[in-house]
């Protein structure tokens, strides 16, 4: 295809994905109720945990913003609209990668979109229930295990009561817990699509399950930095867990490599590629 074509072409995926998301936007804002208690649900878990070690006050989280509430349920819509409609988004992907392709491997469209639904939000679904509800506990039980040590430091060297001075005590926003915890899960999702994204490239040739194997020690060190780099703030549970999942995914990706790794070149005619395919 001519470069105009490609830009056409692109032009077209993505403007189907934005008018999916769309749609899929204003049904989810029909539940932001219920989405927002699911978005909070990690916190509140956290919380009780470290409600039992830390000195915490009963949960708020409150908005500094007149306007945050309202705009944090669009925002949480938008989000649900990403992932409700992921199914349309790799399917234009796929849609726009397949001219590339011999017909026997344009074939693989449903395998190749229920795949990439699947490990997105299985990116998603790990974040959510192992990342965030252990991630925020650590933190807020810090806080409070930081004031211990202040504390007994004041009082022994110091001679100073900080207990009737001051206190370090967690007071969440709205508009920051949910810019955490939307960031957090759509970087899971994403990175969660490796093997995909690997198993393609070989497909197309670009890259083989030897050459993959070989640059796996270098591999390790890039995800774990890649988790420091990429996972906001100071969440070292995030980061960690960010960089483990990524180097398993990515031993995956070699395996998925093998399996479907192109032919030599000159084994199979290429083939005109149709976009209606």
């Amino acid at each position: 295809m001519p470069f105009t074509e490609h830009l056409a072409e692109l032009r077209d995926r993505l403007r189907n994905s934005v008018l999916g998301v769309i749609a899929a936007t204003v049904i989810a804002y029909l539940f932001k109720e219920a989405l927002f208690a699911l978005m909070a649900r990690p916190l509140v878990i956290a919380w009780g945990e470290a409600k039992k070690t830390a000195n915490l006050p009963p949960l708020e989280i409150v908005f500094t913003n007149p306007i945050d509430s309202v705009m944090v349920y669009i925002k949480l819509a938008m989000l649900a609209g990403v992932f409700g409609a992921s199914p349309v988004i790799f399917h234009q992907i796929w849609r726009f990668i397949a001219p590339g392709l011999y017909a026997r491997e344009r074939r693989l469209a449903l395998p190749f979109v229920i795949a990439s639904v699947v490990l997105f939000f299985g990116g998603a679904m790990f974040c959510y229930t192992f990342v965030l509800p252990s991630g925020y506990e650590y933190f807020l039980s810090f806080s409070s295990d930081s004031m211990g040590v202040m504390k007994e430091f004041f009082g022994q060297q110091v001679d100073f009561k900080l207990t009737e001075t001051f206190t370090i005590r967690p007071m969440i926003t709205l508009d920051e817990y949910f810019g955490l915890t939307s960031t957090l899960l759509l970087l899971f999702g994403a990175v969660f699509e490796l093997p995909l994204l690997l198993s393609v490239l070989a497909m197309i040739g670009l890259v083989t399950p030897r050459g993959l194997w070989r640059f796996n020690r270098y591999a390790i060190l890039i995800f774990f930095v890649l988790g420091a780099m990429l996972t906001p703030g100071d969440l070292v549970v995030g980061q960690v867990a960010m960089g483990g999942a990524l180097t398993v995914l990515y031993n995956l990706s070699i395996v998925a490599a093998l399996l479907v790794g192109r032919k030599k070149k000159g084994q199979e005619p290429v083939e005109p590629a149709s976009l209606s395919e």
